[in-house]
This record gives structure tokens, sequence and C-alpha cells, in this order.
């Protein structure tokens, strides 16, 4: 991301319900921020999308997957086509993420064994086939989030872990060696009482996590939470302040680096409130009250923060230096989106799609 590059076209999954029916149709909703009358698009899909991948040398195409579920699909975004589907291994589940690798000849999905309480896989697939080609453990159970650290080889995954009361296999964030499957580190989580949900990473090898109450809290009334490591540092889940904290109910669902200022943004949807950190030190910058806020992310310019929210959902901007909403016609109230799932991408204009 750099200056200059503009806003940006927000995508992200939607579930659009009949007025009369109540039957439900699932979208990738499409907005481009740097229009003059920003205005909301739909690519229809046979699932509720959670995460989005882009191919890193295929402008034109993201993979899209589902979580808990066997949904996951590639997307033309120049055409408005879905390419093909890609199906789960047997006996398993998708979890919702995925990352290509940096020269795009691999997809490393995660997956989940419905038969072995969702022990957790990364299956690898070809890049331009997504036939699969193997797998290797997750090296925990109900891995979900997942990203390549600097290196091109170490792929960073978010494990759900088991429930409240059980020291195996506890929620943690593992650092594995794509190329021989093996563990380089794994993380545990620093709360006993929240899980491993959604990450982010710095190029010099920060890391930021989300979670939600681990399995056997209640979801709707426990605490969630974030921890921090910074790179060199230790992993923390943050406690201060407490009055903020401690109302953090559910899932602090999404979250972004700003690497130019070290802030990191995360939302939680239960609280109505987004919340950003410093992540040298773990203290609140600042907080932003907001109606059920869901997806998180940089624009590409890297100056702003992008925020997800409300029902119907709609996206806003969000000055990454002042915190504040940005000064432009409609943004306030948030320009209406199609995106009503957890996460949102950040993709160049259309005009920078190519056949490639």
């Amino acid at each position: 991301m750099c200056s200059g590059a503009g806003v940006g076209v927000v995508l992200g999954g939607g579930a659009l319900r009949h007025k009369s029916t109540g039957e439900a149709r699932f979208v990738l909703g499409r907005i481009d921020l740097d229009a003059p009358e920003p205005s909301a698009e739909q690519i229809e899909i046979a699932f509720l999308a959670h995460g989005i991948t882009p191919h890193p040398h295929r402008t034109r195409e993201v993979v899209l997957f589902e979580k808990h579920g066997p949904g996951c699909c590639v997307v033309d975004l120049a055409s408005d086509e879905v390419l093909r589907t890609i199906d789960c291994a047997p006996g398993r589940q998708f979890y919702g993420h995925g990352a290509f690798s940096p020269d795009g000849a691999l997809l490393y999905c995660t997956e989940t064994d419905l038969e072995d309480e969702r022990r957790g896989y990364i299956t690898v697939r070809d890049g331009n086939t997504y036939e699969t080609v193997g797998d290797f453990p997750s090296h925990g159970l109900a891995p979900h989030d997942c990203q390549f650290a600097n290196d091109g080889t170490t792929l960073v995954i978010a494990n759900g872990g088991s429930g409240a009361g059980r020291d195996e296999d506890p929620p943690g964030v593992s650092f594995v060696d794509v190329r021989d499957g093996k563990a380089l580190d794994v993380l545990r989580v620093p709360s006993g009482a929240i899980n491993a949900g959604h990450l982010d990473l710095t190029a010099q090898g920060d890391l930021a996590l989300v979670s939600a109450p681990r399995d056997g809290y209640d979801p709707a009334r426990a605490c969630g939470g974030v921890s921090l490591r910074p790179a060199g540092g230790a992993f923390v889940t943050l406690a201060e302040p407490t009055e903020v904290v401690t109302k953090l109910p559910g899932e602090t669902l999404s979250v972004a680096i700003h690497p130019q200022t070290r802030v990191v943004g995360a939302t939680t949807p239960l609280g109505n409130i987004v919340t950003f950190w410093s992540l040298d030190t773990g203290a609140l910058v600042h907080k932003l009250r907001v109606p059920n806020p869901r997806g998180i992310a940089l624009s590409r310019s890297g100056d702003e923060f992008l925020i997800n929210f409300g029902a119907p959902p709609r996206v806003a901007r969000v000055h990454a230096g002042t915190l504040q909403p940005v000064d432009a016609p409609g943004n306030r109230r948030g320009f209406p989106s199609f995106v009503s799932g957890s996460h949102i991408y950040v993709d160049a204009v259309a005009a920078a799609y190519t056949s490639a």
C-alpha cells in the first residue's frame, strides 16, 4: 500500500433475505469507495463467504471460504462469475480462511476433521487447478485464520483450540514451515478464557490476535479480547483499561494493523465498539461507538481504516492518523455495502483487473 493509491473497492460476503418468503441468498458484496457516488453491487454465490483470499498474480481472481462448511469458490471480479467451486477433503469442512504462497503456486486452506474433535489441517492445493496436492497438521484444534509471514515460507495459523477447562490442545498461534509441515513455534493464548480467532501480521513480525470466548463460556455475555506480540516481545492479552476490556462481549471479530502508526484496530460487534490499541505498549489509543461493527481493513493507500458495520450493512472510512471519520460526503452515515459477513477485503479499482 502506498500514498496516492486511493481508497479501494471493498469486498465481503453477505446474506440477503426475501422480505416475504424469508428465503436467504448469498452474495459477494462490492463497493468502489473511489467513485464519485459509491454504489453497492453484488455477485451471486452459493454460501455465506467468510474469508476472502486474493490470488497474488491473477488480480481478477479471489477465493471465497465458508466458515464451518463445505463452501469454497473462485470468483472472477472482472466478469462477475464464479469460475469454479472447490471441495474440501472427505470428512472435513472448511474453517473460513486460506492463504496463497507468495508466488501463487499453492493455496493453503484451513480445514478441520469432523470425526476427530475438529483436529486441524492445512490442505495444500495447486494455485492453478485448485486440486489437492497434500496437507499437514495445523498443530492444534479448529484452525481458523492463517497468513504468511514475510519470509514466504512460514504460515502463521490461529487454532481455536479445545474448550474451557481442558489443557490439551489449548487455543494458540502456530508458526509452521510449509516446506515440511513442522511447527517452528506455538504460542499459547495468554488468557485461558478466550480462543484464537483472527490475526494480522506486519512485515517486521508483529502479531495481533482477536478472540471470542472459549467454548464453554456464554458466547453472548462472556468477553472476547485482543492479544498482541510486538516482534521480539512478549505475547500479552490486554487487560487494561478494565472499563473497556470488560465491555467487549462475545467475539472480538476482525483486526487490522496500521504499520506506520503501529495502531491495531479491532471490532467487537455485540459491544457496538471499535477499539484502537498501541501495538508496542498495549495502551488503548482510541475507541469509537459503532453499531454492530464487523470487518475492518486498511484502505489501498494505507491512510485509512475501513469499517463495515450496521444492519443493513454500511462501510465507512476512518483516518488512520486521527482515528476520526474522514470528512467526505456521505461518510459519517456510511455507504450501503451488501456486506453482512464477518470480514472485508480491500481491492484495487476495477480498471486494475487484468486477464493474467
